[in-house]
């Protein structure tokens, strides 16, 4: 993950974001439906954004105790119309040093695919979960922006987790190729590359998508993880 790179992008679409990540919406709500709880003391969420899943977890989850984390700072002005007591942690959860805190629940929303090492942030988190404490995330799975990745050989190489709860295929279907990548770049996951099109570019890469795939679609791959650690 280039962290400049992903902070400046989802700095720039954050204001677009919830009006164009309806899948990241949906799997929000998806994720705290499948909780095998919905009653818990403590709560840090990794990567809030724009509080989907704080929202979410405000609505649907009782708790005493909210902690957020996120790369990019603004976010907290936004998460605190959910939770006025929320308590904000900024940076990558990769690199800062989190408190000798313990949480009942951690949970995260189509973040886990930004990680270098998703293996090595689990295990970090493990060790700030009380026992019987859970950690719960959506991410997505491999078949994730198949299109573009076989069109333009771009993507992000996504982690098969074996412990995941649930896996949907999505597709999305859009008028126009501008209007594909638009949607991309609104919802900040452009941050996975600097490729740029030039008029020329653009309409090769519209007739190869045309040719491949019959029309302008778009394959989401939700994966939910949820791991109950009894003892540590």
């Amino acid at each position: 993950m280039n962290e400049l790179l992903l902070k400046k992008r989802f700095q720039k679409s954050l204001a677009m974001y919830d009006e164009n990540a309806f899948i990241q919406k949906s799997m929000a709500e998806t994720l705290v439906n499948i909780l095998p709880a919905k009653d818990y003391d403590r709560i840090l969420e990794i990567g809030c954004g724009s509080g989907l899943l704080t929202q979410q977890c405000a609505q649907k989850l009782k708790y005493k105790k909210y902690t957020a984390n996120d790369i990019v700072e603004e976010c907290y002005k936004i998460i605190i119309k959910y939770d006025k007591n929320v308590n904000f942690i900024p940076g990558n959860i990769e690199e800062i040093k989190l408190e000798n805190k313990k949480y009942n629940l951690i949970i995260s929303n189509a973040v886990f695919q930004w990680f270098n090492n998703p293996c090595a942030v689990i295990e970090k988190l493990q060790t700030h979960l009380k026992a019987n404490g859970i950690l719960a995330f959506s991410t997505f799975g491999s078949k994730n922006f198949y299109e573009i990745k076989k069109l333009l050989g771009i993507g992000l190489n996504y982690y098969e987790y074996p412990e995941k709860a649930k896996e949907d295929i999505i597709e999305l279907e859009f008028d126009s190729i501008t209007a594909l990548l638009k949607h991309i770049q609104n919802t900040g996951v452009n941050a996975l590359t600097n490729y740029t099109f030039t008029k020329g570019r653009l309409l090769q890469f519209e007739k190869e998508y045309i040719k491949q795939f019959g029309k302008f679609k778009l394959t989401y791959n939700p994966v939910y993880v949820v791991i109950n650690y009894p003892e540590h």
